[in-house]
């Protein structure tokens, strides 16, 4: 009997029935969860069977590459209803793959359709009929992707194989009208597309402006070729001005053929020079204006740039370019730079009057609503400032915990958990890939886990997503859970979105390196989300998302890498770091947030030199806008923890204690 047989006869009459154990050292959240009399038993379940089938799956996964079909399928009748079962035979299948697995995958890919080891097989599956040029079957596979190469290779074989041209074209444009260079697998398309005439002018100089502002721009001298002579020279002004937008000083360059596309590569050029060189953007823009027409939305992107990039800087003009900045096109980033620039001189007069005459859909924002109270409250306005304090101390967010602590009255947590019904409960856990995602994660093979939880998701309606966050808070897997809350919108249920995860090992190094606990978490919510193998695009890692060489400096020793991803040596370094940095600065935790996020050094440019600054006008005005919400979200959070971790007096809250901070260098 061939293989494709045993697959396809055996392999799949197996049912995935799965029941599921509890974690070990179980956070208060998860606990809560399974000590529930209804709710608990539903996820609570015996492991001895379980922790039976992993051990024979992770031996037969080892072998799987020499079993033959009688061997796997011993294997697969001796893990019963493991619910792994599918990613062997998914291996299996992938390895040495031959025509002769035809059917097999083709069973294999109708009953799994779309789940993610499902996807992994038919892009493999698709590669190798590419290279056997077996386009048939490659039509007959495919499955919409965003792979471009499988996208032009389906698209190129429909049209060798008669479909009707016009329905090939016009998928096309999607396809080349990106900011880089497409795969080689679509020249050929493209080739036949551009022959036909359906490649337009618009396209190209489309493609081009992709390809400066953000895109390839090696890609643009190919682009230019596709122009008209006369209008090549567009590529070339895109192309100096992304290279070095103090080319765009040579005005003379533009010839005004085509007036739009001139304004809009100036109005780019001068949006980037302008954090470059103030004064050269600004002489630049003068000349300008009486030479271009702009749009008004070129105009506005020129002055809201210009405003921002001169308050940075504290530039002599900043007000009078941020004050146009707001009868131009109010925005909300703009504004908030004019407050920051008005805080910084101390102007409350002006705060209240900015605030006031705004848009109110500018200015119902938490942050514009608080410092709005503060100049009241700084012009004598007390009533006025009393009450927009009693309505935001109603609210769990930064500017609520600091309008508690002005008000000196106690702060609002604001917790409504989710209430999960036994059945929904039932139907997310009895779910496949459900089941798969619990396994994997029990394997510590965290991508896929997510992977499947998401593929769980991703039908499911906000009830029932609300119901898999109190599945994975029982689970531990409280990155999920917070990410699932979040993007729901469902902020009230405290205890899932700021659980207690690892508190044994936080509260243990935090006490060692004498920092608050409440800080640590509030550092690892923020940097991971409690997710130990998360890795940033500046390659930190793990819970405290530490930096290899932070890790090493700390630890003066050779150092691996992939210890980092061990929430106990993580928890170790993170920690330690803290402490560095409280010791780098007088001992100030709020300084040190910044720091985690910034860099020490840069925090101690940003102290102001000649008097002493509010701490809450210091976070406002930080330059970076990242480090500015990061301090601001790691205070709250630390608010929050430490109301879970231990009952503090009002007056020795983190809120209390950060509105009567004063910061100034030494």
């Amino acid at each position: 009997m061939k293989h494709s047989q045993v697959f396809g006869i055996s392999c799949f009459v197996i049912l995935l029935v799965l029941s599921f154990s509890a974690a070990s050292q179980l956070s208060a959240e998860a606990t809560d969860i399974l000590d529930d009399p209804v709710i608990g038993p539903l996820l609570k379940i015996d492991d001895a069977k379980r922790e039976q089938q992993r051990a024979t799956f992770l031996r037969a996964e080892r072998s799987v590459w020499s079993m033959d079909n009688k061997d796997l399928l011993e294997a697969v009748r001796e893990l019963d209803d493991y619910p792994l079962v599918p990613y062997l035979i998914e291996k299996k299948l992938r390895h040495r793959m031959s025509l002769d697995d035809e059917d097999a995958i083709r069973e294999f890919l109708n009953q799994y359709g779309d789940a993610p080891f499902a996807r992994s097989l038919r892009r493999e599956w698709l590669e190798y009929l590419i290279k056997r040029n077996r386009r048939s079957l490659f039509i007959e596979f495919y499955k919409h992707t965003s792979n471009a190469k499988l996208q032009c290779h389906f698209l190129r074989y429909q049209y060798e194989a008669g479909v009707a041209k016009e329905t090939i074209f016009e998928q096309l444009p999607a396809l080349w009208n990106i900011g880089e260079s497409q795969h080689e697998a679509c020249d050929p398309l493209f080739g036949v597309w551009m022959k036909a005439g359906k490649l337009t002018e618009d396209l190209i100089l489309h493609r081009i402006e992709k390809a400066a502002d953000g895109g390839k721009h090696t890609l643009i001298p190919y682009l230019k070729r596709l122009l008209p002579e006369d209008k090549q020279y567009l590529a070339d002004r895109w192309l100096e001005v992304r290279r070095d937008p103090a080319n765009v000083r040579h005005l003379i360059r533009y010839k005004g053929r085509l007036p739009g596309i001139e304004a809009q590569i100036i109005s780019y050029g001068l949006s980037r020079l302008i954090w470059r060189d103030e004064d050269l953007a600004l002489k630049t823009y003068e000349r300008a204006k009486k030479r271009i027409t702009f749009s008004d939305s070129q105009r506005a992107r020129i002055i809201h740039r210009f405003a921002v990039a001169l308050a940075i800087e504290e530039h002599p003009d900043a007000e009078r370019w941020l004050v146009e900045a707001s009868l131009v096109e109010p925005e909300s980033e703009t504004m908030r730079w004019h407050l920051a620039y008005l805080l910084k001189k101390a102007d409350w007069q002006s705060i209240a009057l900015l605030i006031e005459k705004s848009s109110p859909q500018l200015t119902n924002e938490n942050q514009f609503q608080y410092w709005l109270a503060r100049a009241y409250e700084k012009l004598g306005r007390t009533q006025e400032a009393k009450l927009l304090y009693q309505q935001l101390a109603e609210e769990r967010h930064y500017y609520g915990f600091l309008a508690s602590a002005r008000l000196d009255v106690p702060h609002s947590l604001k917790n409504e958990p989710i209430k999960a019904s036994p059945s929904s409960i039932l139907t997310i856990v009895n779910m496949p890939s459900t089941q798969r995602a619990y396994e994997l994660r029990k394997l510590d093979r965290f991508y896929h886990a997510r992977l499947e939880w998401n593929y769980t998701q991703r039908n499911l309606n906000d009830e029932d997503s609300l119901t898999a966050a109190v599945v994975s808070t029982a689970w531990e897997w409280h990155d999920q859970s917070i990410f699932t809350l979040s993007r729901l919108g469902y902020l009230n249920d405290v205890d899932k979105r700021f659980p207690k995860a690892f508190e044994d090992l936080l509260v243990r190094e935090a006490q060692k390196n004498d920092i608050p606990p409440e800080w640590a978490f509030a550092i690892a919510r923020r940097e991971s989300s409690f997710m130990p193998d998360a890795k940033s695009s500046a390659d930190a890692r793990g819970l405290m998302q530490i930096l290899p060489s932070t890790a090493r400096y700390l630890e003066d020793r050779r150092f691996q890498t992939r210890d980092l991803y061990k929430p106990d040596v993580n928890a170790r370094i993170g920690n330690k770091y803290l402490r560095y940095l409280m010791n780098k600065l007088n001992n100030n935790a709020l300084l040190a947030t910044a720091s985690y996020n910034a860099g020490w050094r840069k925090v101690n440019e940003w102290l102001p030199e000649d008097s002493a600054v509010p701490a809450d006008i210091w976070v406002e005005t930080i330059p970076y806008r990242e480090t500015r919400n990061y301090v601001k979200a790691v205070l709250a959070y630390q608010q929050i923890y430490q109301d879970k971790l231990n009952q503090k007096p009002p007056q020795e809250t983190v809120f209390a204690n950060f509105s009567r901070m004063e910061l100034m260098a030494d």
